[in-house]
């Protein structure tokens, strides 16, 4: 056999080992992505079947504006359980934060994090029973009476002089007051953005 032909051989070999090679890249990436898909579809499924278990129990906001104390408790620790997982991914996601150019790998990561945000949130209100409704209600009092507290504190004249003229009911700011630690602790500005 002469040179020509081993090598014309070997080119073979390589040409059939690079094209078994390109393959098992391609099918292994579509089964890898397959698998995500997947995962991702359980997982908003998991989701969605948790914000109806906690859609069923009934919310009317209250005319008066005035949250209950035992409802404020239960919205504080659907907070803690979001917060633990925000708490657990913290570094990271300001290490992402803080990159110049974020990579596809850096947006998959992300979206993993907020993924298992979302579901610790659903996971919690259907504990707890309360429902979507309720949630954005106490977000929008929480943070309205959090401010009303603060420039009540720094205004002068009897205490609460101030919450009349920003539309918050007294009785809110003094709850507030009582677990004023707790609700800074689970401030997590910027996730009320993403719908959490």
């Amino acid at each position: 056999m002469g040179t020509g032909t081993k090598v014309a051989i070997g080119c073979g070999i390589a040409a059939v080992m690079g094209g078994v090679v390109l393959a098992a890249v391609v099918f292994g990436g579509i089964w890898w992505a397959k698998g995500k898909a997947e995962q991702f579809t359980g997982h908003e499924a998991k989701i969605e079947e948790l914000k109806k278990k906690a859609d069923a129990v009934p919310f009317t906001e209250p005319a008066d504006g005035v949250v209950r104390e035992d409802r404020l408790v239960k919205f504080l620790e659907v907070r803690r359980r979001v917060f633990d997982v925000y708490a657990k991914h913290k570094d990271e996601l300001e290490a992402m934060n803080k990159k110049k150019q974020a990579g596809l790998s850096d947006l998959a990561h992300g979206l993993g994090v907020l993924g298992e945000v979302r579901m610790a949130q659903a996971q919690a209100l259907a504990d707890v029973g309360m429902s979507e409704d309720e949630y954005r209600f106490m977000v929008q009092q929480v943070y309205k009476t959090l401010w009303a507290s603060e420039v009540a504190k720094a205004s002068p004249g009897p205490e609460g002089a101030s919450a009349p003229t920003l539309d918050v009911p007294p009785a809110n700011i003094a709850l507030f007051r009582k677990y004023e630690t707790e609700v800074k602790q689970y401030a997590m500005g910027g996730l009320e953005w993403v719908g959490l």
